[in-house]
């Protein structure tokens, strides 16, 4: 009886303990989440063009990807930061490279702050006052931004503090209560494969480097296990920049491998001669606290890599430049297989095209509303809308639109060439009148995405009201488009636009005088009126400027006889 009571004693002593260390673990990850949200708000024009500045030589790309990250005390939030600056051309793939190398030493300042105030510091008599004064100071000034984000930080790095104390305790708890000494046997390697485990699954090597100083702070492990999984650590930190290029341009690519090499060549070195190192940071640095030992042997292999990478920084971008050197994606569909200067077979080509834009546009709107319009779409077209994986729904709406917009000048860049050649004037007036569509299809877009928050809104409102409107809105759209998409097959368009015309002014005006009435018997709130207004507004120019598409797409110049009156919205 007493030995089954020890037991239960025993399994809720050590069940606490690891129940504690979780927690540490997750207020130390919501802390580095809440520094790294309000840091990286700082992503303005006035970052950019440091950035772009202050990395026109490797030496200084380095120097300010060390700093950078030191600052934001996360190397993967710099190196995706990069990544998304290489995408947008503002930063060329070499300088980026040297940037996120900088950054892998920049990251071990955080394993340092960790080490000399999370370890050798007693901080609960100021880790209390900073959450208690940062979290009421996040309530009270959230209509103050300066003052939010900066108190938002603190919050951060105080529950950091408190997460780290947590982790500290726990294991204290938990050595008196287990023996890892069996566990300790297995060969290294197994322990850097732990360290990139741990660090692929909660994206942090900072985490993962202060559970294993917290397991040396209680001797639970030796330095040499401590170093293995680091090692393992740095390697598994590469995963989120990875995944950040998957889908990228060339150079997003180009620079994520280069980081990945470069911190598998440091886990590399950094094992192979481990007792060796170990030894030197011993002897001739003078470090002997495990704790010290450890975030010192961090800080070295990235030094050594870097200082050996820099001299062959030039070769190493030259290598990556041969690797990913896929053509560039088109978003246009028939256009990247014609030559603008044969004439008919351009023009056979710009039509196919419109038409394709259209359809995708169309597509594109429906599913702002949630409605599928894959099988109603026109069937020449059906299977190239299929084939383009962007336009499905796993992808945001404002995604969505920028393939649109790209689109659209890919069509207007093509139809500028074509008009240079000689034989331009026999087609010259079709070919801007698909020009028209382009732009009356492309302001539809617009009008759609400028409303798309208010939809979904509306779409997820709990007011029966508000939703009721949202039902009825769908259905009608539903009815709109089916029509519309019925009109590519229509040979006589024109009174078949015309009569949907005819109905969608019908549809504006009278919600206009339902809208009203919700107003004047104060059903939904004043914003909400204003809100169901501008849907309203946009929904008929939308509707409006898709229908002067089609008209311009299937009414040939010598028939244009349709009075739809003019788009004064697109300018």
């Amino acid at each position: 009886m007493f030995f089954c009571i020890n037991q239960l004693y025993l399994y809720y002593m050590i069940s606490a303990d690891i129940w504690m260390l979780l927690a540490g673990l997750g207020l130390f990850l919501y802390g580095m989440f809440l520094i790294e949200n309000f840091l990286k708000q700082l992503e303005g024009r006035s970052f950019k063009l440091f950035l772009q500045k202050s990395t026109k030589h490797k030496f200084i790309a380095i120097l300010s990807g060390t700093i950078l990250t030191a600052i934001f005390q996360s190397s993967s939030i710099v190196n995706l930061l990069v990544l998304s600056f290489v995408g947008a051309g503002i930063l060329t793939m070499q300088n980026a490279l040297a940037v996120v190398l900088g950054a892998n030493i920049g990251g071990t300042f955080n394993s340092w702050l960790v080490a000399l105030l999370g370890f050798k510091m007693e901080l609960n008599s100021i880790t209390f006052p900073i959450i208690a004064i940062a979290g009421i100071s996040v309530t009270l000034f959230k209509n103050n931004r300066k003052l939010y984000k900066i108190a938002g930080t603190f919050l951060g790095f105080g529950l950091l503090l408190l997460g780290l104390q947590f982790m500290k305790e726990s294991m204290d708890g938990i050595i008196k209560y287990i023996d890892l000494s069996a566990f300790l046997q297995y060969n290294r390697i197994v322990f850097v494969l732990m360290g990139f485990a741990i660090t692929a699954i909660i994206q942090t090597s900072s985490a993962t480097v202060v559970l294993v100083l917290s397991a040396l702070y209680a001797q639970m492990i030796p330095i040499e296990t401590a170093i293995a999984i680091v090692l393992g650590a740095e390697l598994g930190t590469t995963v989120k920049l990875f995944l950040g290029s998957i889908g990228g341009s060339p150079a997003k690519k180009r620079v994520a491998l280069g980081n990945n090499l470069f911190n598998l060549f440091t886990s590399i070195f950094g094992y192979l001669f481990l007792t060796s190192i170990t030894q030197f940071i011993h002897s001739y640095i003078g470090i002997h606290d495990p704790i010290f030992v450890l975030v010192a042997f961090q800080t070295f292999i990235n030094i050594v890599g870097v200082f050996i990478f820099y001299f062959f920084l030039g070769n190493f971008g030259s290598f990556l430049e041969k690797g990913f050197n896929e053509p560039p994606k088109s978003a246009t569909i028939f256009l990247p297989h014609a030559n603008y200067d044969m004439g008919n077979t351009a023009m056979e080509m710009l039509e196919k095209e419109v038409g394709l834009f259209i359809n995708r546009v169309l597509l594109v709107n429906m599913n702002a509303f949630k409605i599928a319009g894959t099988k109603t779409i026109d069937k020449e077209y059906h299977n190239s809308i299929e084939s383009e994986q962007l336009l499905i729904n796993p992808f945001s709406h404002e995604e969505k639109y920028n393939r649109l917009k790209k689109a659209a000048g890919e069509i207007h860049t093509f139809y500028a060439k074509m008009i240079m050649q000689e034989n331009a004037s026999t087609y010259l007036i079709r070919a801007n009148q698909l020009m028209e569509a382009i732009r009356n299809a492309m302001y539809a877009a617009k009008s759609m995405k400028d409303i798309y928050t208010d939809i979904k809104e509306l779409g997820n409102s709990i007011n029966e009201t508000k939703y009721k409107l949202y039902q009825q809105l769908v259905i009608e759209l539903n009815q709109f488009h089916e029509d519309i998409f019925h009109s590519f097959s229509e040979k006589e368009a024109t009174s078949y636009l015309e009569n949907i015309l005819k109905f969608s002014e019908k549809a504006f005006e009278n919600k206009l005088i339902e809208f009203y009435n919700h107003a004047g018997l104060q059903k939904l709130d004043v914003k909400d009126i204003a809100t169901l207004f501008n849907i309203n507004r946009e929904l008929f120019s939308s509707s409006k400027a898709i229908i002067l598409a089609i008209k311009d797409f299937k009414i040939s110049a010598s028939n244009n006889g349709l009075d739809l009156g003019a788009n004064n919205n697109n300018g």
